[in-house]
């Protein structure tokens, strides 16, 4: 194992914007995608990352053990039942899971090299996101079309930008008063711009989880409260910004939203909709799910936990197999977009157990860690955000990032008390001054 800092948090910047380069990549050169590509990137960052990183002062915590016992669970269910995913979707979902063990390999006297690259790796990405997204919103409005744009023929596109400047906020959130101020103000104007542009492109719940993280770094955080309460703000006001330049499509999305929370139909089914129709189950004759709207993402999802609801009490110890939503649910080959859900009908009871365990156990540590030392207010917050996102947009074979967050968190709360660590890590800046350690800033 080598040691290089740098090279770790390059493959781990590349690995939380894969999303979102995979749209920039597929997108320039006319395609959907390329399985072979995807996997050889991803599974590259998470080697990267393995070999890069530092097993020096590793501690195996109690952290870890709802992670195995989700593995064994997994194992357990694949032997247990018939086969429903396929090879790509394997394949994807063991790369998740080593994206866990990778994020072990990451130290907390690191993570200042972590936030530097992983800023301006996600900041790259979201100034390109939003430069290409204007134009097609342009175009849009001309047309009088409604909905999401299609950039670079990817209706998800705005969606995996978002999730780019998730992580610019956080990072700013995180460290930006360590920053220099024209860095910093530089970096505030980029994060309003394009949350209008992406709220013009109707993203809605990547939004509603990059306010929330700044909500929750200024409840943790003293010492940033005053910031992130002021870029809470920018937040929304850009968001308002952007859906007032798009009123007639925001007007759209609040009544497919009112229709799809509620029993009475508004009408919002003989406009355009907004994207695609989902594809019903031939199998799946309920009253309910014939009545869905399957251009309404918020009734799709409504359906989709209704499914969820009936299908967990039945799921057992070994749940219906991996994948196996998409033939039981009312949409074809739709997972519950929820990985929570999905993992208890899937793998079965105890692995929802020790899947809820992991995402309370470890976020929780890191808050009452990051409530006296900043320096951990970034992987909580990491932690916060895809956590959030994996409750509405979750699909557990392809949440790569949620796994490295998750391995992130347990390996710099299990490596605080190591005496060595203790020894040689310092913050370098509190609230009494500065130490002398030198280490890797935006200055």
């Amino acid at each position: 194992m080598i040691r290089i800092p740098k090279a770790a948090s390059l493959a781990f910047a590349l690995a939380l914007s894969g999303s979102a380069v995979f749209v920039l990549i597929y997108g320039s050169l006319g395609l959907n995608g390329f399985g072979a590509f995807t996997a050889s990137y991803l599974g590259l960052t998470v080697l990267m990352m393995m070999v890069f990183g530092s097993f020096r002062d590793f501690r195996f915590s109690a952290l870890d053990v709802p992670f195995l016992v989700l593995i064994v669970c997994a194992g357990a269910s694949f032997a247990n039942n018939p086969v429903h995913a396929d090879l790509r979707e394997f394949v994807l979902l063991m790369l998740a899971a080593s994206a866990y063990f990778a994020g072990r390999f990451l130290a907390k006297e690191d993570l200042s090299v972590l936030q530097a690259t992983s800023f301006w790796t996600s900041a790259a990405v979201v100034c390109a996101g939003a430069v290409l997204t204007v134009p097609y919103l342009i175009s849009d409005s001309q047309r009088g079309a409604l909905g999401r744009p299609f950039v670079l023929g990817f209706d998800s596109a705005t969606t995996a930008f978002s999730t780019s400047l998730g992580i610019c906020v956080i990072v700013l959130l995180s460290s930006g008063n360590n920053w220099r101020v024209w860095i910093r103000y530089v970096a505030v104007a980029m994060i309003g711009i394009s949350t209008a542009v992406f709220a013009a492109s109707m993203v809605r719940f990547s939004l509603l989880a990059i306010m929330a993280c700044a909500a929750l770094c200024a409840l943790v955080s003293k010492h940033r409260r005053r910031f992130a309460s002021g870029l809470l703000g920018l937040l929304v006001a850009s968001t308002g910004l952007g859906l007032i330049a798009r009123s007639t499509n925001a007007d759209l999305y609040l009544r497919y939203t009112i229709e799809g929370t509620s029993s009475s139909s508004i009408g919002s089914a003989g406009i355009f909709p907004p994207s695609h129709a989902a594809s019903r189950n031939p199998e799946a004759t309920t009253t309910s799910c014939e009545q869905v709207n399957t251009r309404n993402s918020v009734a799709i999802r409504k359906q989709l936990m209704s499914d969820a609801f009936d299908l967990i009490p039945r799921a057992g110890f070994f749940g219906f197999g991996f994948m196996s939503f998409g033939n039981l649910g009312c949409f074809q080959g739709m997972s519950p977009h929820n990985d929570l859900a999905q993992t208890i009908i899937e793998l079965g009871w105890i692995a929802g157990i020790a899947f809820s365990l992991l995402i309370i156990w470890v976020p929780l540590s890191l808050a009452k860690s990051a409530r006296s030392d900043d320096v951990m207010l970034f992987p909580f917050l990491l932690n916060a955000f895809m956590i959030m996102l994996s409750m509405i947009y979750g699909q557990i074979g392809r949440d790569l990032p949620l796994f490295l967050f998750l391995g992130l968190g347990v390996s710099v709360l299990s490596r605080n008390h190591s005496p060595a660590a203790a020894a040689e890590y310092l913050p370098y800046r509190s609230e009494h001054g500065t130490s002398d350690r030198k280490v890797e800033s935006f200055s």
